[in-house]
């Protein structure tokens, strides 16, 4: 992963390079064939527009750059230590926290990595259901908050290493909680409890359906659960992870292991 993140990297700096370039050439061209004649004014407003132009190009490439880069954060020990307990309910103790029923992110939606990244810096992630009871329990505190949707964990096996014959096709056989590394059953599983998903989501096809990828290309690759969005009660659905969302998280063991054992002068509870 790490030869594709580089790779993405010099990919955008050679864009941002050609594109200056580009532009440089055309100015080029462009004072080659002016018009001899024109007078001081018109040459500084085309230095002006030329110089916005420039500035435009570059801010949008690095952008872009930035997205490239983004990735999963490290936990921070202090705010491990200080992180907020909405309630502790399943999981033998586990910590949730409610996005919405905290002052400072009351009003607040995230993309899918953003909301996980902020629960991971408190040595959280995403919420993970795993179990019907732990579902209810949230679904609660989604009708009870009046809360419309909110990312859970649930990611869509779709990036290097997916292609095991086991995970196809991926839309039924793929989906997995990013939060605890559990896989979740098969969207056609017959036996016990294999999620909540909808039976009708926007197009009217049960869930998951990759809808907005027959739309725009865009993959469905992240589960949020929505409350009676489309009258069909508090349900799981398969959403593009760069739409935004309220969010719950919940304790990640693996990531108080790691803070405790990492930073042991800092007291995480």
């Amino acid at each position: 992963m790490q030869g594709v993140k580089t790779g993405i990297h010099l990919w955008a700096l050679k864009t941002i390079l050609s594109a200056l370039s580009s532009l440089e050439v055309s100015e080029l061209n462009t004072d080659l064939h002016s018009d001899a004649q024109k007078t001081a004014s018109q040459k500084l407003a085309e230095d002006r527009v030329s110089r916005i132009m420039r500035a435009f190009v570059l801010v949008v490439l690095l952008a872009a750059v930035a997205m490239a880069q983004r990735q999963l954060i490290r936990p921070d020990p202090q705010a491990c230590k200080n992180r907020i307990k909405h309630a502790t309910v399943f999981r033998e103790g586990h910590h949730y926290f409610f996005s919405w029923t905290h002052g400072p992110t009351s009003q607040h939606e995230r993309d899918w990595l953003d909301a996980r990244n902020i629960c991971r810096k408190h040595c959280q992630d995403l919420v993970s259901l795993e179990t019907a009871e732990e579902s209810n329990f949230i679904n609660n505190a989604i009708q009870q908050g009046q809360v419309k949707y909110i990312w859970t964990s649930g990611r869509k096996c779709n990036f290097d290493g997916c292609d095991r014959p086991d995970l196809q096709p991926t839309i039924v056989n793929g989906w997995f909680w990013s939060g605890s590394s559990a896989r979740i059953q098969p969207t056609n599983s017959t036996n016990g409890w294999r999620g909540d998903w909808s039976r009708n989501g926007g197009g009217g096809r049960p869930q998951p359906d990759n809808r907005e990828f027959s739309e725009t290309g865009t993959d469905e690759a992240c589960i949020a659960i929505l409350n009676n969005f489309y009258q069909d009660g508090v349900v799981w659905h398969d959403v593009a992870c760069h739409h935004v969302k309220p969010w719950v998280c919940e304790d990640s063991d693996e990531l108080l292991r790691f803070a405790r054992f990492t930073y042991p002068d800092v007291q995480i509870p």
